[in-house]
């Protein structure tokens, strides 16, 4: 080795020996040291919480199983450019199975570097054959479809859900959070779009649960039967709009609900767009109206019950009575002379019905008609119940005459949930039930929550309730054949209010209504039916009378076939 060799190896040998030392040490420092903390980090940089895709909703059936509303799978199918080596090899790969033009898919992905939605909705085929080409930076998302097959049928029952997957209106509002369960978190390492897990976690991946599935109180042969009865009489009346419910008054279910002009949930946004978020609210319990001379059924009930009456007192109706200063006559104007109670019902008088409220008192008339479940909520299992409207003695805007004006429905306001409750109250013997629509929920493990009926109160006793039921059905049978039913003894009364306008009531429109119940000596269905507006005649007596006995005679006989 030449002599001046040696001191340039001695430098480099001096250099490279700290060097190396000090590597070894960073190794050191880096494996042993600190090597448990450099891997968690590591891990972290790797692992995303990634939200995985939502389970399918709970489904909703009749109380005989028919399907009303369920949940199909669906994909979405998207990519991510950034992460794409070839866009038009992709877009090649993608167009027989999305049937959409390789040119377009192109164009699409070629358009931006950020993520992009090919397909929103493909079938569940597509999107597992999508999957399984694992083209790195594409992706296909589990989606759920809500599904109604029945269209417009108990649509206001139903609600809708939105493409969110929230539920709104009716059942599918009220049990949202028990229908659409919460989508599972996975903490994973995940592929380059940050959004799938890799193929070795795929075992970490916890099975889906579905939502609870509902089995309604609803029975849809009842339902379609409400819903074609109703509608021959909106085009025999011409009425604008109208309403059927009806409801097993000893337990409260409800058996159906018809509600027309009615909404297709499966297109809601499409009504959403055309007359707003109005067009989903449920008459029967979001919307309150004056019920009219139906609401003599409690003034009878409270007045009996009170004992300021008896049920074979008479009175003479002259014609007019004035309450807090103010005059009432009957409907037609007229005066008839005495009349028992049957009479008073079957006339369906005014002058009787203020008579009646005047024997009882404020203090008790007013008792009853809280006792009854008005000017509160039903606790019905449908989103948006409001309360009603009911002026109570001592209240700032109550006046003397309204224990006139009330006492036959007017310058009162209920929803027709409170006026079938409160009515199938006096044929369930006094016993106020909570009116209910599901009648149990299936939990994903198989186990069963069952609704029981709830008795809400007794405001009138056993006896009045009686003599009550026996007032009513004499009356039908007296004064209102067409409401009556072949084989059946039905209790009912018409209903023929004015409708509200500032300054006073519509000189022109009603509200045409009717509610019975039967059989009278064991009351297992009642129906409460409304038209808004009929046009062929005002009065219930010719057209809401005559839609309850249609439908009744359907619907008494499926009711016995099925108890």
């Amino acid at each position: 080795m030449p002599v001046y060799i040696r001191p340039r190896l001695t430098l480099i040998v001096f250099l490279l020996v700290p060097l190396v030392l000090l590597l070894l040490w960073r190794l050191l420092d880096v494996q042993v040291v600190h090597g448990t903390a450099y891997r968690q980090q590591a891990t972290q940089e790797r692992l995303r919480n990634l939200s995985l895709p939502e389970p399918p909703r709970g489904s909703i059936s009749d109380a005989n199983g028919f399907p009303l509303a369920f949940s199909e799978p669906y994909y979405t199918i998207g990519a991510s450019p950034a992460y794409i080596t070839d866009v038009t090899e992709v877009a090649k790969a993608l167009s027989p199975i999305l049937q959409i033009p390789a040119e377009t898919l192109s164009a699409t992905m070629g358009h931006t570097s950020q993520g992009v939605i090919l397909a929103p909705y493909v079938s569940w085929e597509q999107g597992e054959t999508v999957k399984e080409l694992k083209l790195s930076g594409v992706w296909a998302r589990l989606r759920w479809l809500r599904q109604y097959p029945h269209r417009t049928v108990a649509s206001f029952l139903l609600g809708f859900t939105a493409y969110s997957g929230e539920g709104f209106y009716g059942l599918e509002g009220y049990y949202n959070r028990v229908l659409r369960p919460q989508a599972a978190q996975l903490v994973a390492e995940a592929d380059a779009s940050g959004t799938q897990p890799l193929p070795q976690e795929e075992d970490r991946v916890p099975i889906p649960q579905r939502g609870n599935h509902l089995v309604l109180t609803l029975n849809l042969a009842m339902q379609m039967a409400a819903e074609e009865e109703l509608a021959r009489a909106l085009e025999e009346y011409r009425a604008d709009s109208g309403l059927v419910l009806v409801m097993d008054p000893r337990t409260g279910a409800i058996l159906a609900l018809a509600v027309q002009p009615s909404f297709d949930p499966n297109q809601y946004e499409m009504y959403m767009e055309e007359k707003g978020e109005e067009v989903f609210l449920n008459p029967a319990v979001n919307t309150q109206y004056e019920p009219g001379s139906i609401f003599k059924i409690i003034t009878l009930a409270g007045a009996l019950d009170s004992g300021a009456v008896s049920p074979q007192q008479t009175y003479v109706d002259t014609g007019r009575i004035e309450v807090g200063g103010h005059v009432i006559t009957n409907w037609d104007g007229k005066a008839y002379g005495e009349q028992n109670l049957v009479g008073l019902m079957g006339h369906s008088l005014n002058v009787g019905a203020a008579w009646l409220a005047t024997r009882t008192g404020p203090e008790m008339f007013y008792r009853y008609i809280r006792a009854f479940g008005f000017g509160q909520s039903t606790g019905v299992d449908l989103q948006g119940e409001i309360g009603g409207t009911v002026h109570m003695v001592g209240d700032l805007d109550w006046h003397d005459s309204y224990l006139g004006t009330n006492a036959y429905g007017q310058a009162i306001a209920v929803t027709p949930i409170q006026m079938a409750s409160a009515v199938a109250a006096v044929a369930n013997g006094g016993r106020l039930m909570r009116p209910y629509v599901v009648a149990r929920q299936i939990r994903p493990d198989g186990s069963v929550l069952e609704s029981r009926p709830v008795v809400r109160g007794q405001p009138i006793s056993p006896e009045t309730a009686r003599s009550v039921s026996e007032i009513l059905a004499q009356a039908v049978e007296q004064y209102l054949p067409q409401a009556t039913v072949p084989g059946y003894r039905i209790a009912g009364k018409t209903g023929t209010a004015q409708i509200p306008v500032p300054g006073g009531y519509d000189p022109r429109w009603t509200i045409a209504s009717f509610v019975g119940y039967g059989p009278v000596e064991e009351p297992h269905l009642l129906i409460l039916v409304r038209l808004d507006r009929p046009r062929t005649s005002p009065w219930a007596s010719q057209t809401a009378a005559i839609l309850f006995q249609r439908l009744a005679t359907r619907l008494f006989p499926m009711r016995n076939s099925t108890q």
